[in-house]
């Protein structure tokens, strides 16, 4: 998911764009974002600022057009995805690694990630129950191995 779409804007058929992508270009006059319910969507005109994008999108000429869009999320495929992420990694790709310990031992399982200003969390579920966040940085984070399944992290609680 990149963005989700929020408010009409003004009359000509244009939407506000609450962005959750940090891909640079990734709203531009020609590209073409699903729409969930909806289908492949091509931007036509594209202003305002970059955290809150104006975009217009062909065959949405009015607002009226443009209001069945509020809250529908945006997306592009993941090989789209994986274009903008070399030498990084796809929120995807994290869920489900076992989270271990530099030592071996297992701390649980990553279950979700959250964006929490500058730095991403992740959301481990222990294994003895409960959870862990982890902020994603690399002094914590100390490997990510998606053949063998599992990410290496360091708890704050044992730095």
């Amino acid at each position: 998911m990149v963005g989700v779409i929020k408010t009409p804007h003004g009359v000509h058929g244009e939407v506000t764009i609450d962005p959750r992508s940090d891909v640079p270009g990734r709203f531009r006059v020609g590209a073409v974002l699903d729409c969930d319910g909806l289908g492949p969507l091509t931007i036509v005109s594209l202003r305002g600022a970059p955290d809150r994008p104006i975009v217009g999108f062909a065959g949405y000429a009015d607002r009226p057009d443009a209001e069945p869009l509020r809250g529908r999320s945006l997306r592009v495929t993941k090989a789209e995805a994986r274009k903008a992420t070399k030498g990084s990694y796809l929120w995807a790709d994290l869920l489900g690694l076992r989270a271990e310990t530099p030592t071996g031992d297992v701390i649980g399982t990553v279950r979700d990630v959250l964006r929490a200003g500058e730095t991403d969390v992740l959301v481990i579920a222990r294994a003895t129950g409960g959870e862990l966040l982890v902020p994603a940085i690399a002094s914590v984070v100390r490997d990510v191995d998606l053949i063998a399944g599992r990410v290496i992290v360091a708890p704050q609680e044992e730095l």
